[in-house]
């Protein structure tokens, strides 16, 4: 079994104080982009056709509702996804996994 590298509170402490400067934050999130994508490249999985389709929750419905209410702070592909849950629901159709997971992303970060 391999050994599972995790910082010492001491570490973890002052990794958070680094991540309040805004240009330390940007330069981590476009390395840690940088990686996920060069991850992804290699890899013989097909993200295009991942995920499937399913019908929304009513949870997933509401959080839709709720999210288009400030839709002003919602980019265009997030509008667009709240919008296909609430259809999806609706209608009782199958929606792309991918507007699901967008708007439980938004959800999860708007309880924060």
């Amino acid at each position: 079994m391999r050994f599972k590298y995790r910082p010492s509170k001491h570490k973890r402490k002052e990794f958070a104080q680094k991540m309040q400067d805004p240009s330390f934050r940007e330069e981590y999130e476009k390395r840690k982009r940088q990686k996920e994508e060069k991850k992804s490249a290699s890899s013989k999985f097909d993200y295009e056709t991942a995920g499937g389709y399913y019908i929304p929750t009513k949870h997933q419905y509401k959080s839709a509702i709720e999210l288009l209410q400030n839709e002003d702070k919602l980019t265009q592909d997030q509008k667009s996804a709240c919008n296909m849950v609430i259809y999806g629901f609706s209608t009782s159709s199958k929606v792309s996994h991918d507007n699901i997971h967008i708007v439980n992303d938004l959800r999860r970060k708007s309880f924060l």
